[in-house]
């Protein structure tokens, strides 16, 4: 037993007597006893391999549901096995991003949170459109815009036009009272093709809000207010003041990487792939998600279960090249005259020797004398 699980179990029968009132009985401490023993692994045990069949079996249950709805507006959500692909794939670009966003104390209502609704919320010049015209004799285009929608987003012709602006330097761009704009073409020479990608660029401009977050849905739980988002910028979102930055999180498990650490990420992955399971009632021990979390950050970095995630980093040649791209990994080995110490299960296994787990982890030597 190392030093650490010593200092563990040393811990355990000290804490009922250290934190009063944490146990306060015979019973309560035996309680606490054996649940550091059901902790406990015996050497060899192949907890890897006990891990993979826990998850993969729960997993060939999983319904093909690709998306679940979230919300009375209808945020679509990958669920199911498609997301479970996703998480232990460690997929760069999940299919349905999004964030949940929680709100300080002092902020907790409707009105707040449908404030900070309309900051999140992208709005491009096409959303606020309610007419728009072209004239190919004059070669321009008409607009009349929204207004409701232009006071609902505190939004003017003036910071429209600025905007459009922005994102279409060719653009030359008039107003008529406080709903109609005119585009057109600073250039001399332009013709209808050139008008329309002019107003297909200008109608793509970002008015307000944050890039990529399409959708925004305000919902009250337990007294709560909170936003749910179609789309994730997580670094922004946090910035805003009315936002518990403590709480709002990411399911695109690379922007929780970049923006909080890895320990964050080690802890979404579990909290990931226990509601994609709770959702369809399956349960599965933390011990096992926690381990596949572990193998997927021990590196610093985020690695999924693919050629080039966990499996590419062996230091085994031929563990490598059993898990596709054999002649690769065998030809690559050979060119840099990689050794394999054996040291592993599968590779053990494919040179037909025992592997080193369970009785193959200790080596039994009889000691006999000379006597005898």
């Amino acid at each position: 037993m190392t030093d650490n699980q010593i200092s563990w179990k040393e811990r355990a029968e000290k804490l009922p007597e250290t934190y009063e009132g944490r146990a306060d009985s015979e019973d309560e401490k035996e309680k606490l006893k054996e649940r550091y023993r059901q902790m406990q692994y015996e050497p060899g045990e192949s907890i890897g391999i006990v891990a993979a069949e826990s998850l993969g079996e729960p997993a060939t249950q999983l319904t093909m549901e690709t998306y679940h709805a979230a919300g009375a507006a209808q945020v679509s959500l990958t669920a199911g096995l498609p997301r479970l692909e996703e998480i232990v794939d460690a997929r760069r670009n999940p299919k349905t991003p999004a964030m949940d966003v929680y709100l300080h104390e002092d902020y907790n209502s409707e009105e707040e949170a449908k404030k900070v609704a309309r900051k999140l919320r992208e709005v491009k010049f096409g959303d606020l459109i309610k007419k728009d015209t072209l004239d190919i004799m004059q070669l321009k285009v008409e607009y009349e815009l929204n207004k409701d929608l232009l006071e609902d987003y505190d939004v003017d012709l003036e910071d429209v036009k600025s905007r459009i602006k922005e994102k279409a330097k060719r653009a030359k761009i008039s107003t008529e009272g406080d709903t109609k704009l005119v585009l057109e073409s600073n250039e001399d020479d332009y013709d209808l093709r050139d008008l329309k990608d002019l107003k297909t660029k200008s109608e793509d401009a970002r008015i307000k809000g944050i890039k990529g977050i399409e959708q925004v849905v305000v919902n009250e739980q337990d007294d709560e207010w909170r936003l749910q988002t179609a789309g994730t910028s997580l670094r922004k979102t946090l910035k805003i003041k009315e936002v518990d930055e403590n709480r709002t999180i990411s399911n695109d498990l690379y922007e929780v990487k970049s923006v909080l650490g890895v320990e964050a990420l080690r802890k979404r992955i579990i909290s990931e792939i226990n509601d994609t399971l709770d959702a369809q009632g399956i349960g599965v021990d933390d011990r096992h998600i926690m381990l596949l979390a572990d193998m997927m950050t021990k590196e610093g970095e985020l690695n999924g279960t693919t050629r080039y995630g966990i499996v590419g980093n062996k230091e085994s040649i031929l563990a490598r090249s059993a898990f596709e791209e054999t002649k690769k990994h065998l030809t690559t080995g050979s060119l840099r005259g990689e050794k394999d110490d054996l040291e592993g299960i599968n590779e053990n296994l494919m040179v037909g020797q025992a592997v080193p787990a369970g009785t193959g982890l200790i080596d039994l030597k009889p000691g006999f004398s000379d006597d005898e």
